[in-house]
């Protein structure tokens, strides 16, 4: 019986954390309440740069890509893995916010709240989230 408890227990702590609440203000991410990490908006916020909390560590660029068209159409938003040097593109994320896509890398497990990547989450990550050409037009 007290096996069943803490199985429940586990499995509710479990989904507690996948759904994030992510948060940005002030230039930090928060997760819930607690502080995670830093972010700088650039380029009229079409670009977000997150850090490890409190440094210029890079974790990853997220930056919205409009392939110099007016149209909206072929709009995606890139995600840039400054230090495994691995690019995410792709035209679903184009109307997420940047919270969202930050909850997602969490929620994926392509990073943990203390700004450690796992290199299996995110090569899964690559692969089911990047469009190769998303620019490719049809002709």
């Amino acid at each position: 019986m007290k096996l069943l408890h803490y199985i429940t227990a586990l499995l509710l702590t479990a989904s507690a954390l996948t759904a994030q609440e992510i948060k940005l203000k002030d230039n930090i991410v928060y997760s819930g309440e607690t502080p995670t990490f830093s972010y700088a908006k650039k380029s009229f916020n079409n670009e977000l740069h997150v850090y490890k909390l409190n440094t210029k560590e890079p974790l990853v660029t997220m930056i919205v890509d409009n392939n110099n068209t007016e149209s909206k159409v072929d709009d995606s938003k890139k995600m840039f893995f400054v230090q495994q040097n691995i690019t995410v593109q792709s035209k679903n994320f184009r109307e997420q916010k940047w919270d969202f896509l930050i909850a997602l890398l969490l929620e994926e497990k392509v990073i943990d709240l203390q700004g450690n990547f796992d290199a299996d989450n995110l090569k899964r990550f690559q692969s089911k989230y990047d469009e190769k050409d998303v620019n490719k037009t049809m002709r």
